[in-house]
């Protein structure tokens, strides 16, 4: 995935191995029939909760950890089975999601836990949920004091199952633990409490990741790891009781190199001034990215393994590094933000004390607008993309799909404000607005097949003869149609939501464009389609795109009904592009992708699936230098969906 980094502004790394460690660093501190539930709130403290949840579940966790039921329903979407808990209060308006998708309430209110009652009797069920007691921490959940009042009103609900409970401490990390210990004795105090009148819960849990370390007495039935499990110390104090590693790491590269005289201010209010001649980078990443405005003029990157202290303030998209001292750096040279090089590291840890900050918000803010590579065994394994969308794809009513999409929305813009204006403003027009009817595709087929060509050895030199067949059903709305062909990225874009434009492709602008795309088959069921070429010019170029119209006049009595469309192409493909996507771009209900370069010297190819879906990982087959990947037909995939093959 190294061409990919190439095209990255800034990522996140996240290594699965660390993870793995530090779950089993942890778990040796504690007795072995205790429980663990991973914590993967804040989208896994910024590391990817869906990644987090899967590498959780291969482990064995039995529990994971949620803030709210829109963090929880985003798992299961995404086919996690484990048992998920909301750890923060619920409202009423959430019961219905918290039972269509099996996530379990903390309970700290009574009349939470009354109405969950009625609507689990109104459906004639037996709902599970934990009840969570304040301690001591001074927030959520039922006053320690008033337990045994609290035990006997939800006895008498009849509908509600007591699986857990629980409580949180408030500073297990710090070395004197005389506050936790007396917490954990009240909440033994609460346990006793329930048992004594009959509830004795398999999970009892109110130990946290430093109090698996400080206070394992506390461990009780099932500990909730959160932060150290990403190889993050919550205090220096743990720093010698537990060896872990960090998960994160976070890169850009450099955007811009300039050599400023002595005595010139940099960046907004001039807030720091140069006292020589000074060379600086300017790096493509800011507050935006979670990188913290307090870390103006005291924050540090690394560049070529060589300490870079950041000059004036942080900015939203930029920030500006001393490079005086760096031999040879260039534009487009790594920088390391977070993580290690072969001398030096910066660590959240130290990041985040340099302005007396939290390790816990500065790893839940990393890297908003970076790229998500995550790695296993020491290799690359997946990106996910920021473009990548989050929604499911059954029947649904009204109500609960626009839950999904604003969740959706929500987590991917990482603002519930600006999730909510999108979806009022663009989403909601689109399904509800009467005049439009949304288009879709089924049994989807895509075969690309590259070779080497024999023709014009200047040809062969640049570009693989490309032949693609393309075979999908689709209810037919035009009698006429187009194919588009376009020598950049951005006059395509122009076709991609162009109700007309069936195919899209993109050649590469030094070859002639007219007479390097042909249509081999058009058809329309059994019709064998016409087609005329269109062409366009600009003062640049006579030919930068290229349209072509299909019809046929019996098309006109097809209208409304769904047909097979088949569309056949031949064509070149760029040999230096080293990467192919297949783009998916309208719904679309069960798929088959084939790349197959049997005939060229690529050695391997890389697969990396950027679908938006229920099913994410569609089966890959591969057989000698053929990759098929296919979904059940029945599986939905959104707009937005696809996959790069990379070599």
């Amino acid at each position: 995935m190294k061409k990919d980094k190439e095209l990255f502004r800034s990522w996140t790394i996240i290594d699965l191995d660390n993870f793995r460690y530090n779950v089993e660093q942890l778990k040796s501190h504690m007795a072995s029939d205790t429980l663990y539930m991973q914590i993967v709130k804040a989208d896994a403290y910024g590391h990817g909760s869906i990644e987090i949840a899967r590498e959780a579940e291969k482990l064995g966790v039995h529990w994971l950890g949620v803030a709210n039921s829109d963090e929880g329903v985003l798992l299961r979407l995404e086919n996690i089975n484990s048992r998920i808990l909301v750890l923060s209060p619920s409202f009423e308006s959430e019961i219905e999601t918290l039972v269509t998708y099996d996530l379990t309430p903390s309970i700290s209110d009574i009349d939470f836990a009354q109405a969950l009652n009625v609507y689990a009797k109104k459906h004639n069920k037996k709902l599970p949920i934990h009840i969570l007691f304040d301690t001591g921490m001074g927030r959520a959940g039922f006053l320690w004091e008033e337990a045994k009042t609290i035990a006997s009103v939800l006895k008498g609900l009849k509908n509600l199952q007591i699986d857990g409970l629980s409580s949180h401490f408030s500073m297990s990390e710090t070395e004197d633990i005389s506050f936790t210990e007396t917490q954990n004795k009240r909440f033994k105090t609460i346990i006793e409490i329930f048992k004594n009148i009959g509830i004795d819960p398999l999970y009892k849990h109110i130990a946290n990741s430093a109090a698996i370390i400080n206070c394992p007495q506390s461990c009780h039935t099932m500990v909730r790891a959160g932060l150290l499990s990403y190889g993050i110390y919550t205090a220096d104090n743990l720093k010698n009781k537990i060896k872990l590693k960090p998960v994160m790491t976070f890169k850009s590269k450099i955007g811009l190199i300039k050599e400023f005289p002595e005595n010139v201010g940099i960046s907004y209010n001039q807030t720091f001034i140069t006292k020589n001649i000074t060379k600086a980078a300017i790096l493509p990443i800011g507050y935006g990215d979670g990188y913290n405005f307090l870390l103006s003029n005291c924050g540090k990157v690394l560049i070529h393994d060589t300490i870079c202290p950041i000059l004036g303030r942080v900015t939203m998209d930029m920030i500006i590094v001393d490079i005086s001292h760096v031999k040879n750096a260039k534009v487009g040279d790594e920088v390391t933000l977070i993580g290690s090089e072969k001398t030096h590291s910066i660590s959240i840890e130290e990041l985040s004390s340099f302005y007396n900050g939290l390790t816990y918000e500065m790893a839940c803010n990393l890297g908003r607008r970076a790229q998500r590579i995550y790695i296993r065994e020491h290799k690359d394994t997946a990106i996910e993309p920021i473009s990548r969308r989050t929604f499911i794809a059954k029947d649904f009513t009204d109500t609960t799909l626009e839950k999904v999409i604003q969740t959706s929305l929500n987590q991917r813009l990482n603002s519930s404000e600006i999730g909510s204006i999108v979806y009022q403003e663009v989403l909601k027009k689109l399904f509800y607005q009467a005049d439009r009817e949304i288009s879709w595709k089924r049994d989807f087929v895509h075969e690309i097949v590259l070779s080497e060509t024999d023709l014009d050895p200047l040809v062969s030199k640049f570009f693989y003869h490309t032949k693609t067949k393309l075979r999908y059903k689709k209810r037919l709305t035009n009698d006429t149609f187009k194919i588009v062909c376009a020598t950049s990225p951005e006059d395509l874009e122009q076709y991609i939501l162009s109700p007309d434009v069936e195919y899209r492709w993109l050649l590469d602008s030094k070859i002639d464009l007219v007479n390097s795309f042909q249509i081999d088959k058009i058809m329309i069921d059994d019709l064998v389609l016409h087609h005329s070429i269109i062409q366009h010019s600009t003062p640049e170029n006579e030919f930068s795109n290229l349209e072509i119209e299909c019809s046929h006049p019996k098309l006109s009595e097809l209208l409304g009904k769904e047909v097979q469309f088949t569309i056949d192409t031949i064509t070149y493909y760029p040999k230096n592009k080293h990467q192919l996507t297949i783009y998916i771009a309208e719904l679309t209900k069960g798929i088959t992708m084939t790349f197959d370069f049997a005939h060229t010297n690529i050695e391997s190819v890389e697969i990396i699936p950027i679908f938006s879906g229920k099913e994410k990982y569609p089966h890959e087959k591969i057989k000698g230098k053929k990759i098929v990947m296919k979904s059940s037909s029945d599986e939905w995939f959104f707009p937005n969906s696809g996959v790069v093959f990379v070599w």
